[in-house]
């Protein structure tokens, strides 16, 4: 996992990955409060942003997921989100497999879960196999304007 603000990426070149990068030097050219929800691609299927309108869930309604084929970058636009993250365990079996149709699966709670509460123009980064619990709410339900950019592992140099 990458912590970071959107707003520090010019000062983070040196030590981010190059299509980390790429992808949030994108975001600050688009103005994400007026985008229409959907998918946007910056380079094809390798590197693309889905803006989201999405309802925050209590911990308990969320669940924890990970990716194979692309890295998240997971950027809460209106709100404030919490974000679980554990890193790959052996033994943890997804309970919902969605890998070979969406690069998706979901996971009972995993061991050692950390928490971290994101503001507006903050990112945070989940390598694949990382399991990650997104749209948790801190105060309670709403619904939350964010943007999530899919880095193709190959991009990444896994």
């Amino acid at each position: 996992m990458i912590v970071g603000r959107i707003s520090d990426v010019a000062k983070q070149k040196g030590v981010l990955p190059g299509a980390i990068v790429r992808a949030l030097e994108a975001l600050q050219k688009i103005d994400i409060g007026t985008a229409k929800p959907g998918r946007y691609e910056i380079e094809g299927d390798k590197l693309f942003y889905l803006v989201q309108d999405v309802e925050l869930r209590t911990l308990e309604e969320s669940r924890a997921e990970t990716h194979l084929k692309y890295a998240d970058i997971q950027v809460p636009f209106s709100c404030a989100e919490r974000y679980g993250f554990a890193l790959p365990q052996a033994g943890l079996a997804p309970n919902d497999d969605q890998f070979e149709a969406k690069d998706l699966a979901f996971y009972p709670t995993p061991a050692s879960e950390s928490f971290i509460d994101a503001a507006p123009g903050d990112y945070l980064v989940f390598l694949p196999e990382e399991l990650h619990r997104p749209c948790v709410a801190i105060k309670g339900k709403e619904t939350i304007r964010k943007v999530v950019v899919k880095v193709h592992a190959s991009l990444l140099g896994l």
